[in-house]
């Protein structure tokens, strides 16, 4: 089978030759200076660990430097410089338009999926994610208690964004739609499920409706626990979760047992309690437990639950998905 198919039948529950699998590995400094030394290029190094998808991006952020630089911002600790929400809701955007910004997402659907038979993913502005880039997270949560309205309008903002850029990108021939939106934190959500309900889920039911219309799958990363809203983001529309992160209190086999046939999952081996802690057999354990936990059936992604670290050593990376390719088969 190709990448595409054996994504195809992940995401439609159904079991291929083997579980489709990926590495987040975007650019990260270390981590690729090995991989260039070692193989090349990106493209070996997905070459040679038998990668059946690609997620691309596009060539630049929502809010240019320019337009940033021409507003008077605070500083938020994890952010740095910030806009406060008003500005954020009238400050000028990048223009989804502008084909310049899918030079990258081209090249992926003509390499990747023309040339090596991946399924290709796009990345795609999340409206609580891509709000902390523009305000700062912290920031963010005080707004969403004492100006939600605000918020809204902001959400409003990337969704518009949002479904232009969609339809470029299928118009390109991508073939999912992976929307980044971070909502939890360890044991549960940034903010109450109500918060949630009234002022995220709205936005983000417009992102999901273009791609559903448009005929694109529709894959959601958030970090944390976000077990509370699981069967929202199924109502919506998505098809896929990442990375549904044990080490921040979710059950994997228990979301794919209560959700079979709505939502598949993707991700599982966990950056930050497995992968590059210097303990080889524990990642070769954890590899082999995730594929006989969730690959029965179909329904399963194997992936990083987020980018590997720099210092995580190459030959850590290169076993885990030599045991992956080895414990996936059907």
């Amino acid at each position: 089978m190709l990448g595409f198919e054996r994504f195809a039948a992940a995401l439609s529950h159904r079991e291929g030759d083997r579980v489709p699998i990926y590495c987040w590995i975007f650019g990260q400094p270390g981590v690729t200076d090995d991989i260039h030394a070692r193989f090349g290029d990106m493209d070996h190094f997905a070459d040679a660990l038998d990668f059946d998808l690609v997620q691309a991006f596009p060539a630049g952020g929502l809010l240019t430097g320019e337009a940033k630089a021409g507003y008077d911002t605070g500083s938020d600790p994890t952010f740095g410089n910030v806009l406060d929400v008003a500005d954020a809701c009238e400050v000028p955007l990048t223009d989804p338009h502008d084909d310049a910004i899918y030079g990258p997402i081209r090249r992926a659907v003509e390499h990747d999926r023309g040339r090596r038979g991946r399924a290709v993913l796009v990345q795609t502005p999340g409206v609580f994610e891509a709000a902390n880039g523009f305000i700062g997270l912290e920031n963010h949560l005080l707004e969403l208690a004492l100006r939600p309205e605000l918020c809204a309008r902001l959400y409003d903002r990337i969704a518009e964004w949002s479904c232009a850029y969609i339809d470029h990108c299928v118009d390109l021939g991508v073939d999912c739609i992976h929307v980044s939106d971070d909502w939890g934190m360890n044991g549960g959500l940034l903010f109450r499920k109500a918060t949630w309900e009234e002022h995220i889920r709205p936005a983000t039911a417009r992102i999901a409706a273009k791609a559903k219309s448009r005929g694109a799958w529709l894959s959601l990363h958030s970090d944390g626990d976000v077990t509370d809203v699981l069967g929202e983001t199924a109502d919506l529309g998505f098809d896929v979760v990442h990375p549904v992160q044990e080490s921040a209190g979710m059950d994997m086999l228990a979301v794919k047992q209560r959700y079979r046939g709505r939502l598949a999952l993707y991700g599982g081996l966990d950056i930050r309690t497995v992968l590059g802690r210097g303990m080889p057999q524990q990642v070769e354990d954890e590899v082999r437990r995730l594929m006989r936990t969730l690959k029965p059936g179909g329904g399963y992604v194997f992936c990083t639950s987020h980018m590997v670290q720099p210092g995580t050593p190459l030959d850590e990376v290169i076993h885990a998905y030599e045991v992956a390719r080895e414990e996936g088969v059907y």
